[in-house]
């Protein structure tokens, strides 16, 4: 079955089309917002290192508060989880303009960064949901995951454009206030989809289980999460890095990184590749942190271009896989919160690997900076190893529960 056909097949299921589109403006937030906040705090303040606080204020709040809204979400149902976060974020954005107009405190600004942070719209949670719960082709499920993560890769090519394009015509505060009617109306678009109705209804013929339990293996792949998003953590810091040292653009090196990304996720979705989802996010991080280590030694431009467009090509069908993994594992009763859980993941891993390496590259060098990055990366390939023998059924034994998809897919 050939690329066009299977994105054609995954975009033919009823509502789907609306959900993908407006997961796309609500994915734009993410390339947008830190940048915007970045730009507004240090021209109102005047200081880079409370922009930083300012920027740093609005990560660790998404990071603590989507397993939050996940929770939310498996209660009260997709689309009111949408709308009161939706609101309150307004409401939070609102207050951060004003803040942020006048000459506001560093901790003022935190705050009310924190606070937008906080009332992120579950956009991704939602729209994995209905991926998983509305979509019953599995082949389908697949290639829309793997859409959703080739968004993601997207956006922050598209998104700081959109900002630097308003910091230049107006202002870094305008800059907010498009980031702020984006994340509205993509928001507001998504709730209104048909299939996101279509799930809710679903899922009000279910007893909701109060009580979150952890399904076998949730735990693991977590954890795997979070040390691949260490190294890209780690990537982003070593490249502006080395981008100084080899005397070039920091977002020329970026950008191939994101170009890579896109590909990598395009393709992923388009094909069907032998073995397991395991085995594939295997190979991408094994990749992944070879690449990086490649890296360290600071290569010139032409190698440096080639090996940034291979880590993201590596890591664009990540995302996909990870959102396959953790939605496999979980009950169609706790699905948000697992895939809340999963931004968490995401979001620890990436500040633990951009803090630790950019000590790395202050204190010792670029190439251990970038050796932070490959270790994160070939930690994560030991850890889905290790659970992979750890599962492995004697040679007469049974399949365990929960590794038959895995092995059937083998």
């Amino acid at each position: 079955m050939g690329a066009i056909t299977l994105y054609r097949a995954a975009l033919g299921v009823p509502g789907i089309p609306r959900v993908v589109g407006a997961l796309f403006a609500c994915r734009l937030l993410a390339g947008m917002v830190s940048l915007a906040l970045l730009l507004a705090a240090e021209d109102a303040m005047g200081s880079f290192a409370g922009a930083g606080l300012v920027a740093g204020a609005y990560a660790v709040a998404l990071t603590f508060t989507a397993p939050v809204w996940g929770h939310v979400t498996d209660i009260r149902g997709l689309r009111r989880s949408l709308l009161l976060a939706t609101v309150l974020q307004a409401a939070a954005f609102t207050v951060f303009l004003l803040t942020a107009s006048g000459r506001a405190h560093p901790v003022l600004l935190a705050a009310a960064a924190f606070v937008v942070g906080a009332c992120t719209p579950p956009s991704g949670t939602v729209a994995n949901s209905v991926f998983a719960g509305h979509v019953t082709g599995e082949e389908e499920r697949k290639t829309l995951l793997a859409l959703s993560g080739l968004l993601t890769e997207s956006v922050f090519i598209l998104g700081p454009l959109i900002v630097a394009a308003a910091v230049l015509l107006f202002s870094p505060l305008a800059a907010v206030l498009v980031t702020a009617v984006v994340s509205t109306c993509g928001a507001l678009w998504l709730a209104g989809a048909s299939a996101v109705a279509a799930v809710d209804r679903e899922s009000a013929r279910r007893t909701v289980r109060n009580r979150f339990t952890w399904p076998p293996g949730q735990i693991r792949i977590l954890l795997t999460i979070a040390l691949g998003a260490m190294a890209i953590g780690a990537v982003q810091v070593t490249t502006v890095a080395h981008a100084d040292s080899i005397g070039t653009s920091a977002g020329l090196l970026m950008a191939v990184t994101a170009c890579g990304g896109v590909l990598g996720s395009l393709l992923y979705g388009g094909t069907r590749l032998p073995g397991a989802q395991t085995t594939h996010l295997i190979v991408v991080l094994a990749v992944y942190g070879l690449a990086i280590a490649t890296l360290g030694p600071e290569p010139g431009l032409a190698l440096s271009l080639l090996l940034l467009f291979v880590i993201g090509f590596a890591n664009g069908p990540a995302d996909g896989i990870e959102a396959a993994l953790v939605s496999e594992r979980a009950s169609p009763e706790t699905r948000a919160r697992a895939f809340g859980l999963l931004v968490s993941a995401n979001w620890i891993g990436f500040a633990a690997g951009s803090a630790i390496t950019g000590y790395a590259v202050e204190h010792l060098s670029t190439g251990v900076g970038a050796l932070v990055g490959s270790v994160a990366a070939l930690a994560a390939v030991c850890a889905l190893l290790e659970r992979r023998r750890a599962t492995a059924p004697p040679a007469d034994g049974p399949v365990p529960a929960g590794e038959e998809r895995d092995r059937a897919e083998s």
